[in-house]
């Protein structure tokens, strides 16, 4: 349930959805330094990568504490058994599909326009491409369990509940809140580059319009997520050129 800061409370309403987005933040930069420093040193170079994409739950954990502060839960945010599973994965290949072409549509624009290099993905090549044992951790670790799952819960949910409790509820609250979390989902996705962040944020708005497209349930843009990630991981493994203006 989301709780709106109301004109009464002026910016003393706005602070705690503020301060509560910062404290998540700060859960997955702590984590990411505590993996940084006591455990990717000593893995192997292509695990390095998917142990550190742990962090994310940093995030995930320190929002379901503050969400149990307030009686409030992920489940309330809509990680909970959808009205229907047949309309759920419709709506999570519709949204796959309409993301990737999107993406595709909009890194042939910023070819087209600017001077920026493509979307970079090399230290992901460089970790999997031919491993099948390392194509496996990143599908486990990366994919599916800190991007599809620990993304979803931190950006679509956390961070888009206290948004748009942040802005004060309503329709002009949630367009902004929609826009926000898309443009801090990019920017944690800064390592591949400025096209990367847009096509990113671009993909950030796909998945939040599936998520209230849903009934605000978790799941669609949960199994979206996924399967774009899983075709491009796939790609990659077996070293086939990702399409539009990806590297």
């Amino acid at each position: 349930m989301t709780t709106k800061a109301s004109p009464r409370n002026g910016w003393r309403g706005a602070a705690r959805p503020a301060a509560e987005i910062v404290a998540a933040f700060a859960g997955l930069f702590i984590a990411s330094a505590a993996l940084g420093v006591l455990v990717t040193p000593h893995a192997a170079e292509w695990l390095r990568t998917p142990l550190l994409a742990l962090a994310m739950w940093g995030a995930v954990l320190v929002g379901a504490f503050l969400l149990r502060l307030r009686r409030s839960s992920y489940r309330q945010l809509g990680l909970a058994r959808p009205a229907s599973w047949p309309r759920t994965l419709v709506l999570a290949v519709l949204a796959a599909v309409v993301a990737n072409f999107g993406a595709l549509a909009l890194g042939m624009v910023i070819r087209a326009t600017t001077a920026w290099p493509p979307l970079d993905l090399t230290y992901i090549r460089l970790s999997i491409e031919g491993n099948a044992a390392a194509y496996l951790v990143w599908m486990i670790l990366v994919v599916w369990g800190s991007a599809a799952v620990g993304e979803e819960l931190f950006a679509r949910g956390f961070v888009m509940d206290r948004l748009t409790a942040l802005f004060g509820g309503g329709r002009v609250a949630l367009g902004a809140a929609i826009l926000a979390q898309a443009l801090l989902f990019g920017l944690l996705h800064a390592i591949q580059g400025p096209t990367g962040v847009v096509i990113t944020a671009f993909v950030g708005v796909v998945l939040a319009i599936t998520y209230y497209a849903s009934g605000r349930n978790l799941w669609a843009p949960i199994i979206a997520h996924g399967l774009m990630d899983t075709y491009g991981l796939t790609l990659i493994f077996l070293g086939l050129p990702l399409p539009g203006h990806l590297n």
